[in-house]
Parts: C-alpha cells; structure tokens; sequence
C-alpha cells in the first residue's frame, strides 16, 4: 500500500484538458502558417508580373531607341496605340510595330521579317492591359525629328488577378532615338 501512494499519475480530465489546449495552439500556429504561405505566393506572383512588365517594356524601349523612319501618320491615327518604325537586324532593315490591342487586352510586337505581319502577344498570358481604352496603353510622341530629336514615351497599365483580388501595375517611360537620319 505505501507503493502506491508515491505512483500517483495524470488523471483522465488533465490529459484531456492539456491535449485540448495543445491542439488548439496547433490549429492557430497552422493557421498563421497557411496565411504566411499564401501571402508568400501573392507577392512572388505580383514580383513576377512586375518583371515581366518591366522587361518588356524596357525591350521596347531599347528597340525604339535603335529604330528610324517612325510611322508617325500610323501613331496618329490610332490614337497613340501602334508603333511601327524601321529596326536594323540581320543586316537588315525591317518594319517593327508594338500595338496595344483593347480587345485582346495585350501588348504586341509584329517583325515583318520573323512574324510575316502577324502580331505576337510580349507579355505573360495572365498579364491583360487596363480594361479601359484611355489608360491601357499609349505611345506619345515628342518632337518631330526635323528640328529636335525624335522621342516617345511609353504609358503602359495593366492588371494581374491574383486570389479573386485585381492588382493594377503602371509603368512609363522616356524614350529618345538614337538614330539622327529620321
């Protein structure tokens, strides 16, 4: 009998209780985790879209500043929505054009000697352009070309859907040509 007095245990309730709180601080560390891990996937999706935008448009940029003879007539009566110009590639010098498309809510390039006229999407499938027409996407033209040198600047919105939540990116920038003979 004096065994057992000093063999005493856990009862039944204090196991429950203890196994009770330990599961719910499992269930909230969880919990804080899973939102952790899909904040996580949010921003590397946004970061991604971001750089793609970005690369491109930069693309642009730098094709543009190699370019001559700029289709000023074609940027004019689209409303600011096509550039077309002469690019030197492969000793050559082929018609260049980068459109955005509100229909399709994309940005295009079309290279007469590889695309044959047909114009190709630059950016990621998921990345659409502003649904409205006036901030999608624009080329202003500065200067003439005659008396100054010939410049544009790209305004480009778009948007990325990311967990039923629409995430809008701007980007613009100041192009001028390097090309001298327009």
């Amino acid at each position: 009998m004096r065994n057992t007095r000093y063999k005493r245990g856990f009862t039944l309730i204090e196991v429950l209780v203890s196994v009770g709180i330990f599961l719910m601080t499992m269930i909230a560390i969880s919990q804080i985790f899973i939102t952790v891990i899909r904040s996580e996937r949010v921003a590397y999706a946004l970061l991604n879209s971001e750089n793609n935008i970005r690369n491109n448009v930069e693309l642009m940029a730098k094709t543009i500043r190699m370019g001559k003879n700029f289709d000023q007539v074609l940027l004019m009566s689209s409303g600011g929505k096509e550039l077309c110009f002469d690019y030197y590639l492969d000793n050559e010098w082929p018609k260049l054009c980068y459109k955005f498309d509100d229909l399709s809510q994309r940005l295009e390039r079309s290279l007469e000697t590889l695309d044959n006229g047909e114009y190709k999407p630059l950016l990621d499938p998921q990345i659409k352009l502003s649904p409205d027409p006036d901030s999608s996407g624009h080329f202003y033209q500065i200067g003439n070309g005659s008396d100054s040198q010939l410049s544009f600047i790209i305004q480009l919105e778009a948007q990325i859907v990311e967990r039923n939540i629409n995430y809008l990116f701007h980007v613009e920038t100041a192009v001028t040509s390097r090309y001298l003979g327009q």
